[in-house]
Formats: structure tokens, C-alpha cells, sequence
């Protein structure tokens, strides 16, 4: 049975699809403490970490450190439903920040 947040990664993963990025998702086996992104992509040639949350949840403190992590480290990060990705990520991609 598909959790609320993978109807919203599906809807990511067919938006990167379209866009020709590379993605992969990271599984966890149960063990998401790992603070592991949901959805791991490059876009345009640029290194995204994505973190899908549905309406109202938001990233938990070893999420938070590891989105600051990647943009420490030069990377882009989105998190949020479906929805607040793709508008981030279109946003990125209209301004020509690659």
C-alpha cells in the first residue's frame, strides 16, 4: 500500500523523467533515521537533494542538517510536497541558476 508521500515522489520522479535528470532513490529498508534524501538527482547538471514531506510535515533535525550539508557543499535542495518541489525546481531552472 502507497503512503500519502509516494503519490508525491511519484509525481516528482515523473516531472524529472520529463526533464531528462538523472535520479535515483535511496532505500533505507526501514531504517530512515539515516537522514538520507528521498530523491537524489541531478539536474542540468547540478546535484539535488529532495526531500518529499506531505501538506503540514516538515524535515526532521538529521534532515535539516543534511540539507544544509548539500548546500554547504554546493548542492541544491528541495523539500516539501510535490507541489513546493516542482515550483522550487522550475523556479531554478527558468532563472538559469545552473
Amino acid at each position: 500500500m502507497k503512503t500519502p508521500e509516494g503519490f508525491e515522489k511519484d509525481e516528482i520522479k515523473k516531472y524529472l523523467k520529463s526533464i531528462g535528470a538523472y535520479f535515483i532513490s535511496p532505500m533505507t529498508f526501514g531504517y530512515g533515521k539515516s537522514g538520507g534524501a528521498d530523491i537524489v538527482a541531478c539536474i542540468d547538471g547540478t546535484f539535488w537533494s529532495i526531500e518529499v514531506k506531505r501538506e503540514g510535515k516538515e524535515p526532521t533535525a538529521l534532515q535539516n542538517a543534511r540539507i544544509r550539508a548539500v548546500q554547504e557543499a554546493g548542492g541544491m535542495t528541495a523539500w516539501g510536497t510535490a507541489e513546493k518541489v516542482l515550483h522550487h525546481i522550475r523556479a531554478w531552472r527558468h532563472k538559469g541558476m545552473r
